[in-house]
């Protein structure tokens, strides 16, 4: 734990500003980072918490205000001077190679040379360095898409951990964990801070684990710095408070239905993939909202990424919209009204078109002539009427789909999809991953706007079982690849759930 004697002063910031076309970004923040303490950064979506800390990475540079680093002050002109300076980054999309070594992915981009060729031998000799310096037992010799998520991130944090830094920036470092990686993961942060004496600034929605691990909290709004204040003086209703504009977290109401003679509209039985056949009873209903819980890697994903013809199926008995079907294609199962929205939000935008062309594409029979020709402003009508209705942050139109906000991709992604006229059944994977307390409430909303009132079906993934209980009305969990257990409304023991998931009751309530 951080003491008054180590508590010396890292960073610290003095009236930063940052503008954009028509939007004020960063507002004339102050604030400073010591070692051995970990901040934490709160704020929703839009807040300018990505911002600042693009303008501490050398991202971004500063219309006005000071960097002070180590008492000296430093201008940063590109990511590498920041580097230089002892500050680095670990961002919430991780940017490791599947195919690679750990050792492989900590010196990329920085491999030792010798004779002009790559030393593999001095690879692993730095990587095996770094792990030692850092106090962990992690394999490095394997490719990193045969870790589980806790251990890829911390290949990332160790990776970061390349120019010795001493002030580590952590965005989201918990957003794809399942819940048994994120206590072990947050005992590692911990020691960061104790054995190294690091300054870690961590940003997070999820306030529990903010409260867990935090020494400091910071609350943003709207390009503002609101507060700062040591964790035990800020109780979590004034944390939420000064976060969130007034009525932007909503009251989730999940009336009672009886499903009894619904319309199936999907039936799996069994989906065979890579090379296994699993087990995977369920029906969803018309005008029912599905949750899919389980660890990460237990099949969730994995399962309607076989019934949606992304992943490459062994053979299934599934019936969708009243049709047997044993293998499928994306563009087929679109057409019949099978929507499924990446976990990886990138994978489900088109990266090198602006915002309003990824909204479009979806459309583009309505918004084009018999002979082709695209209406201009019918499509620029259409796309700015989804970007309202589902308040999407943006600069431009015309700006790439990938600089905006991860929270504001998935809802371009999200609100084009529930346009779409023959839409039957909506997969959300990981929605809500790293989006604020305000913004998850509006998805747990617009689920049930299309379940209750417009007669949609909805299955809804997420390792966060608190909002599944809050959203949906029925629950599978997943293990192993196969479904174990299913809830109804009324039976959901999120004690015995958490057991499922684990393999607690293998196969006993199917």
């Amino acid at each position: 734990m951080p003491t008054q004697e180590n508590n010396q002063e890292v960073l610290r910031v003095e009236n930063l500003t940052k503008k954009f076309i028509g939007i004020l970004a960063n507002d004339n923040i102050s604030l400073t980072f010591n070692r051995h303490e970990i901040h934490s950064l709160c704020g929703e979506n839009g807040a300018g918490k990505s911002t600042f800390c693009k303008m501490l990475t050398g991202v971004y540079h500063p219309d006005e205000g000071k960097i002070f680093v180590n008492g000296k002050e430093i201008q940063f002109q590109a990511p590498a001077d920041s580097l230089a300076a002892g500050i680095s980054m670990v961002y919430q999309e991780r940017n490791l190679v599947g195919h690679l070594t750990g050792a492989q992915n900590i010196c990329l981009g920085h491999e030792p040379r010798k004779g002009g060729l790559i030393d593999e031998k001095a690879i692993v000799a730095k990587a095996e360095e770094i792990r030692s310096r850092l106090g962990i037992e992690i394999p490095l010799d394997v490719p990193v898409e045969e870790l589980g998520a806790g251990q890829q991130q911390i290949i990332e944090i160790i990776r970061a951990f390349y120019g010795n830094p001493s002030v580590l920036i952590l965005d989201e470092p918990t957003a794809s964990l399942g819940e048994g990686e994120v206590e072990p993961f947050l005992d590692f942060i911990r020691s960061l801070r104790d054995d190294l004496g690091m300054a870690i600034l961590f940003i997070s929605h999820k306030l529990e684990e903010v409260y867990a691990i935090s020494d400091v909290i910071t609350v943003f709004a709207d390009g503002r710095h609101i507060l700062t204040s040591p964790k035990d003086k800020l109780s979590q209703d004034e944390c939420v408070k000064a976060m969130i504009r007034a009525g932007r977290q909503k009251t989730i109401v999940v009336p009672k239905k009886d499903f009894t003679n619904a319309e199936v509209v999907l039936e799996a039985r069994e989906v065979s993939y890579d090379g296994k056949k699993h087990h995977v009873p369920m029906k969803v209903r018309k005008g029912e909202a599905v949750g899919f819980y389980g660890l990460v890697g237990s099949g969730r994903t994995e399962t309607m990424e076989t019934i949606g013809g992304i992943r490459l199926s062994d053979g299934m008995d599934v019936t969708f919209a009243g049709e047997r079907i044993t293998k499928t294609e994306p563009v087929q199962m679109i057409h019949r009204g099978f929507i499924l929205t990446a976990e990886k939000r990138i994978n489900g935008a088109f990266p090198g078109l602006s915002v309003e062309d990824n909204i479009c594409n979806l459309f583009i029979d309505k918004l084009s002539s018999k002979a082709g020709f695209m209406y201009v402003e019918k499509m620029l009508a259409f796309a700015k009427k989804i970007l309202d209705k589902n308040e999407v942050k943006y600069t431009s139109i015309d700006q790439n789909i990938t600089e905006l906000s991860g929270g504001n991709i998935q809802k371009v992604i999200i609100g084009r999809s529930i346009e779409l006229d023959n839409l039957r059944l909506l997969v959300l994977d990981e929605p809500t991953a790293g989006m604020d307390l305000g913004a998850k409430s509006e998805v747990y909303v617009k689920i049930r706007h299309l379940v209750d009132d417009e007669s949609k079906s909805v299955i809804f993934i997420s390792s966060e079982l608190d909002e599944l209980l809050t959203t949906c009305d029925e629950l599978c969990v997943f293990y192993d690849g196969d479904i174990v257990a299913q809830y109804s409304r009324e039976e959901f023991n999120k004690e015995q759930i958490l057991a499922d998931a684990m393999g607690g009751r293998k196969g006993e309530k199917t």
